[in-house]
């Protein structure tokens, strides 16, 4: 907690400071930016559901609320450098709502990785002018790896155990997440198309909040957002991919919509507080309640509380 509150904080007050020292004049149009936010917050439910969904092909069960809880203090890891955190907590915190420990594990990893690997195709399907220019001419290359990408969510099954096989024999200890379901990703990848699509129509929006007009077309902004956020995700000495994510951001939206460098540099220091804003104030709300333990039944039918 003292080391999410530590890299949140500062990478707050750098982002705000970015914004302040902006190039140019900003006038917010709060309208477009409460209804980004409001489809952020749509997105972030139907990711929920997704992960629920996938734990549940594990046949375990976890409530929404719980879920929603477990998301939302989980996502707060990315914000440490080492991107693993965030699966981590996400595992740790299903454990200890009695979701059994290969479903906590396997659905943690699934829900990350075909994350990664679908907003990777998405956005370099749907922004293939940007890519080849931030590759300086070589954007065949990230449509090969796209697809390299979709069909490694694909082998998970396959490739998964035996990655966990020899992290046994490195570590000496053993990870156990038993088989994994092709059915868990075949939802999340899915699951994880259409919030891909949702978050470029609330990047669209968050635009015209910032400039007053939103020009380009729905996948244009799609693609400006998935490709930043991957490859910046990518980028996991960065908390959260600072500083990568803004540079390919205004790289994306000058390439793709009719904004100059100056507004596009703009958007990506807004976008970036407002997202974060919008990530950690749940995160930390959840963080500050007393946690809930669930209830172990015992051989006689009784329920025991598990130590904290």
């Amino acid at each position: 907690m003292a080391a999410v509150l530590y890299f949140v904080g500062r990478t707050l007050v750098a982002q705000w400071n970015e914004y302040r020292n902006a190039p140019v004049g900003i006038e917010l149009h709060w309208g477009f930016i409460l209804a980004s936010g409001a489809v952020v917050f749509a997105t972030y439910m139907l990711l929920v559901e997704i992960w629920r969904r996938i734990v549940s092909e594990w046949r375990a069960t976890i409530g929404f609320a719980d879920a929603a809880r477990i998301w939302f203090i989980s996502i707060l890891g990315q914000y440490v450098p080492g991107r693993v955190w965030q699966i981590v907590a996400m595992g740790r915190l299903a454990e200890r709502s009695n979701v059994p420990p290969s479903a906590a594990a396997g659905s943690a990893i699934i829900n990350t990785v075909v994350q990664i690997a679908v907003g990777l195709a998405v956005g370099v399907t749907a922004g293939s002018r940007a890519l080849d220019t931030i590759l300086n001419g070589h954007g065949t290359f990230g449509g090969v790896v796209a697809v390299a990408a979709i069909v490694g969510v694909l082998m998970l099954p396959a490739i998964v155990p035996r990655l966990l096989k020899t992290a046994s024999r490195a570590t000496g200890r053993t990870f156990d997440i038993g088989a994994l379901p092709r059915r868990a990703i075949y939802i999340a990848i899915v699951g994880n198309i259409a919030a891909w699509i949702l978050y470029g129509w609330a990047f669209q929006l968050l635009v015209a909040g910032v400039l007053g007009r939103a020009p380009g077309r729905l996948i244009d902004y799609v693609a400006a957002y998935a490709l930043s956020y991957v490859i910046g995700y990518l980028a996991f000495v960065m908390p959260a991919g600072a500083v990568v994510r803004e540079a390919v951001q205004t790289m994306a939206l000058t390439t793709l919509v009719a904004v100059n460098t100056k507004e596009a540099a703009i958007i990506a220091i807004v976008s970036r507080l407002w997202l974060t804003v919008l990530q950690v104030i749940p995160g930390l709300l959840y963080l500050a309640q007393p946690t809930r333990l669930r209830r172990k039944p015992t051989r006689d039918g009784t329920n025991t509380t598990p130590p904290r």
